[in-house]
């Protein structure tokens, strides 16, 4: 009986384990999918949170380090306010959905007072009427793929970061890459060494009162080191330079209602030489 006990229990973990899912948009013909969207940057001087821990837990694969990783985001999450822009998602009715994200007046709360107000903020209104708030539009396919190839590279960035999904079906431990590029350079720049990681993993398929919900982890890195020729600048002086991008990220899709119930990430930017910078940006969708 031990035995049937034992065999059923791992029969049980390896159909689990094995299973195939599609994870794909599932937006009506009608509705509008809205997230709030946060990009803001990290103010690690007021944030008190061990940064290399967090990066630690991402090489752990126990259910540990997961845990961690997940308070960690919702320890941010709880610092993080004022939140500026809002995603809305629909369905052109042709397997193609669209993407727009505008920006939103901050808390009422939160904004300065007439008197108070400063350039910068006079800046920001006429750049939001010149534009009618719109920051990005763009679009994907329902099966996941990036389908709005014409959009300036930053911006398909940015959509693939947040909303691009496997075209293909998955398992738990399948891995796939990202429509994304985040280190560009022209002619002037000669590389010396580099290399590239892009990967989001399927880690997990959980039940969550009756929902297949399926859990990824991102892990994006991107690194030059070599060599800036300057021509005409700086007496054609030559710099060394190295520049790396880092995107670790968790979130939860809904298999069965097809879209995001949580996404959390972080983008570490990292250079030198022609142009120093040390940057930590905070993404998040969070649903209307």
């Amino acid at each position: 009986m031990k035995i049937s006990v034992t065999f059923l229990f791992v029969l049980l973990n390896f159909t689990c384990f094995g299973q195939t899912v599609n994870l794909q948009w599932k937006i009506a013909e009608n509705e509008k999918l809205n997230y709030l969207t946060v990009m803001s940057d990290i103010d690690t001087s007021k944030i008190e949170f061990n940064f290399g821990g967090f990066f630690k837990s991402f090489s752990d694969s126990s259910g540990k380090g997961m845990t961690e990783i997940q308070d960690f985001f919702k320890q941010l999450n709880q610092s993080m306010q004022n939140i500026d822009y809002v995603s809305t998602l629909s369905s052109n009715g042709k397997e193609v959905i669209d993407i727009v994200m505008t920006t939103r007046a901050k808390d009422p709360n939160a904004m300065q007072t007439a008197t108070e107000k400063t350039k910068e903020d006079e800046l920001l209104k006429m750049m939001q009427t010149m534009n009618q708030g719109v920051v990005l539009r763009g679009s994907v396919y329902a099966t996941g793929g990036i389908h709005s190839f014409w959009v300036k590279s930053t911006q398909k960035n940015l959509i693939a970061m947040l909303f691009e999904l496997p075209t293909g079906p998955v398992k738990v431990g399948d891995s796939w890459k990202l429509d994304i590029d985040l280190i560009a350079n022209d002619q002037n720049f000669q590389c010396d060494s580099s290399y590239k990681i892009n990967e989001v993993t399927l880690t997990e398929i959980k039940k969550v009162n009756g929902e297949n919900i399926a859990v990824l982890k991102y892990n994006v890195v991107e690194y030059v080191n070599g060599v800036f020729n300057a021509p005409g600048f700086m007496g054609g002086a030559k710099q060394k330079t190295m520049m790396k991008f880092a995107l670790q990220g968790l979130a939860e899709f809904s298999i069965d209602k097809g879209r995001w119930l949580a996404y959390d990430g972080i983008l570490v930017l990292d250079t030198t030489g022609v142009m120093t910078t040390k940057k930590k940006t905070k993404f998040s969708l969070i649903t209307e």
